[in-house]
């Protein structure tokens, strides 16, 4: 997850990359792909750990500081994330609640590493090789580069822990190179106490996560009710739709690994128009009429703004249910 790995010219970050993987000496070899997947899957799920990583994206100057604890009871996985910079508050994941979420988002909801499960029959979509071994928080990591083979999501630079599987720094960056989002491990316990884990005392703000929308599965079927969409970029597919207040529909697609969500919501003026983009998320606002009714679109994703726009160009009301 055979084809030649670079379809594209490398620049920016990608030529440094490359050159670092020339010049770089490893001790240890690089593992097979078939291998360091096979640890992925697993890791997430059967792995205790307690460790403390930075987060930043490109267009904020804030480097944010967070403090994991994950552990697995009977099966069953178990998360808190703190966050060690501004109010003191965390966000707490019980249970098998694999979200539809892009690995940005995922971070954020402290479902850190089940990436690892959804790179294994992507490579229709994406392109994977085993670069160079690095240390990352004192441990020997395999770089796993992964190329979209199209302009319509991003590519991601992945350092795997040889020993479990866990990824431990991850780079999300564009077609031409420029990192949009990284994550990095400062240090990692993988023989926490878990009962500490469990018993330690609730941050001032915590924030439990819930699952409103099914798993992302790229074979799932179904329709969006009373929507359409023209077009969605190759591989993705419906993963959901439900209400966010009242009046307004969030319908969410998925190509396994990354998400974009559409938001639509009848308004009385018109709405602003045009695109933004925080790190690796962009969002792209446009107006629908329907029925004499102004409608405010807001494609939201990890996505570059040219797909966001062909996505929000192609939004039609059907009226009814489709299943």
């Amino acid at each position: 997850m055979d084809v030649p790995f670079f379809v594209r010219p490398l620049s920016g970050l990608l030529l440094l990359l490359a050159a670092q993987f020339v010049f770089a000496e490893t001790e240890t070899p690089p593992q097979s792909l078939q291998s360091l997947f096979s640890k992925m899957s697993r890791a997430s799920q059967t792995i205790n750990y307690q460790g403390s990583f930075t987060y930043e994206i490109q267009s904020s100057a804030v480097l944010q500081g967070f403090r994991i604890s994950h552990w697995v009871v009977d099966g069953v996985e178990h998360e808190r994330l703190l966050y060690l910079n501004g109010a003191e508050r965390e966000i707490v994941r019980h249970g098998q609640a694999l979200d539809c979420y892009s690995p940005g988002d995922q971070l954020l909801r402290g479902n850190l590493n089940h990436i690892g499960n959804k790179l294994i029959g992507l490579d229709e979509f994406y392109q994977f090789q085993i670069r160079y071994t690095e240390r990352v928080a004192g441990r020997t990591a395999t770089v796993l580069q992964v190329v979209p083979r199209d302009a319509y999501r991003h590519g991601y630079i992945l350092s795997v822990d040889q020993e479990t599987g866990l990824i431990l720094k991850s780079l999300m960056v564009d077609s031409t190179g420029r990192l949009l989002e990284r994550y990095q491990f400062l240090e990692l316990n993988l023989a926490p106490d878990v009962k500490a884990m469990e018993s330690a005392p609730p941050a001032e703000r915590q924030h439990v996560a819930s699952t409103q929308i099914g798993a992302c599965s790229p074979t799932q079927s179904g329709q969006p009710q009373n929507w359409s969409l023209a077009w969605v970029p190759p591989g993705f597919v419906f993963a959901g739709q439900q209400k966010v207040r009242e009046s307004t529909d969030m319908l969410m697609y998925t190509d396994g690994l990354t998400t974009f969500s559409v938001f639509i919501e009848p308004v009385s003026v018109n709405p602003p128009e045009g695109a933004g983009q925080r790190g690796s998320t962009v969002v792209y606002l446009a107006k629908l009429m329907n029925d004499n009714q102004m409608h405010r679109l807001t494609v939201v994703g990890e996505i570059p703004a040219a797909a966001a726009e062909q996505i929000a160009d192609g939004v039609k009301y059907h009226g009814g249910d489709t299943e």
